[in-house]
């Protein structure tokens, strides 16, 4: 036997086995026998006996420390441990109930049933969860597999606070694994054909549409182009939020979905009102067809809809409630087959079919955007919601005049509400007019 360095305890082959043994005294004593806490462990190597013996000790000391129970369950499955993370303050504690629901919603769909989910922690190690990685991504977006990852490097994470884990492997095993020298050709053709917004002949039909009243949507349709604003956002919309003078719309509240009983989820799902998407409200200002839809909304819901109660700027006509995304768009899908607008629909890897929804709209918008000349994509995050640019968001905030320089889908492809292009004498005294404003200040 041999005494190894300071807090790593002794060490010794055993002859018999041929295996290493270490043992490590805690810095506490047992509170059963009052006696010094020891712990032995037997590996093949004497560094893996060594770190296995530290493990164990930090796991005692850390339970004991904050007054768990100091026992670990080495039969519990990952799979637990995460729900019990999910649950945990670290996660639970810090997110809305939308999110709440998001998580657990997509851990049940593409977490829980694949095997990494039934290993014990002794069993975890990068590879393992590189097959989980590369499994999920088999059948599942590149998109819909982050959560998963995430959750899983931020559970490892946290089992590695309290000495459950020797590393983080979640971390260290990624996402895509495609090798860079590999062409192929047929994904490539396809994805460079792929129509990821709606094109300037899309909009014209909209706006026909809109102008020839076929339905209640066309209206709908260009309001989102025109505002960028998601379904969810504009569904929750109240006339109190719109300023027609000023000509500015405040975007405070949208719907979403959360557990009836958050510690007993087979109680459902309800719909609820919270603020908007990243916990900030914002506005918007409105161009000359964005106004033409607001009063045309306000006029046909005062004509059709008798309850109104929440002053919602355009409520479901017959009993006054917010539009449902899932009927907002069915009723897209059928005006876009109504006027033969391609919207591109694709199998996705579990068969599904998936094409341009209502959500690419605000990618029209947001493209449209930030490609017109003059563009300023500060402007353009500030009026999407975006958290993206994040440097320029903490040293810039929204102005009137500067979201008013936005040009929208209308002004980009409608003729009757095509931007005029400024001349450079009009340029000329918008600089002058600004350098005497600021003089005046800086006299003052």
């Amino acid at each position: 036997m041999r005494r190894t360095a300071n807090g790593e305890g002794s060490t010794r082959l055993d002859p018999k086995t041929g295996k290493w043994e270490c043992l490590i005294q805690s810095k506490y004593l047992n509170p059963k026998t009052g006696k010094p806490k020891r712990f032995k462990r037997v590996a093949e190597t004497e560094l893996e006996a060594i770190e296995n013996c530290k493990l164990a000790v930090e796991q005692w000391e850390k339970a004991f420390e904050s007054g768990r129970d100091q026992k670990v369950d080495k039969k519990r499955t990952f799979g637990s441990y995460m729900t019990e993370y999910i649950e945990s303050k670290e996660c639970k504690g810090k997110l809305t109930a939308s999110g709440y629901h998001s998580y657990v919603r997509t851990m049940n769909r593409n977490f829980y049933d694949y095997p990494i989910a039934n290993y014990q922690l002794q069993m975890l190690n990068a590879s393992e969860f590189q097959k989980f990685y590369d499994e999920i991504q088999k059948v599942k977006s590149h998109k819909t597999c982050l959560l998963p990852r995430q959750l899983c490097v931020r559970c490892c994470n946290w089992l590695v606070n309290q000495s459950l884990l020797k590393e983080n492997y979640a971390e260290q095993a990624v996402l895509d694994r495609d090798i860079a020298d590999e062409y192929d050709k047929q994904k490539d053709d396809s994805l460079k054909n792929q129509k990821k917004v709606f094109t300037p002949e899309d909009i014209e039909k909209f706006y026909y549409a809109y102008k020839n009243n076929m339905g209640q949507y066309p209206v709908v349709v260009l309001f989102l182009l025109e505002t960028g604003m998601r379904a969810s956002e504009f569904a929750s919309l109240r006339n109190d939020n719109i300023n027609l003078e000023t000509g500015r719309i405040d975007i405070v509240e949208t719907r979403s979905i959360r557990f009836k009983d958050s510690e007993n989820h087979d109680k459902g799902v309800e719909e609820y009102v919270k603020v908007p998407k990243n916990k900030e409200s914002r506005f918007v200002m409105m161009s000359d067809l964005a106004r033409e839809c607001v009063l045309y909304m306000q006029e046909q819901t005062k004509l059709n809809c008798k309850c109104n109660t929440e002053n919602l700027l355009y409520p479901t006509f017959r009993n006054g409630k917010r539009r449902s995304n899932s009927s907002m768009e069915v009723c897209f899908k059928e005006l876009c087959d109504k006027l033969g607008i391609d919207r591109d629909v694709r199998l996705t890897k579990t068969g599904q079919k998936k094409g341009l929804c209502l959500h690419s709209l605000r990618h029209t918008a947001d493209s449209i955007a930030n490609s017109a000349k003059g563009a300023n994509v500060v402007n353009t995050a500030l009026a999407m919601g975006h958290k993206a640019i994040t440097t320029e968001n903490v040293y810039t905030h929204a102005t009137e005049e500067g979201l008013k320089s936005i040009t929208t889908p209308s002004q980009a492809v409608l003729e009757d509400y095509k931007k005029e292009e400024k001349s450079d004498f009009d340029k000329t005294a918008e600089l002058y007019e600004m350098y005497l404003m600021l003089k005046e200040k800086f006299e003052k």
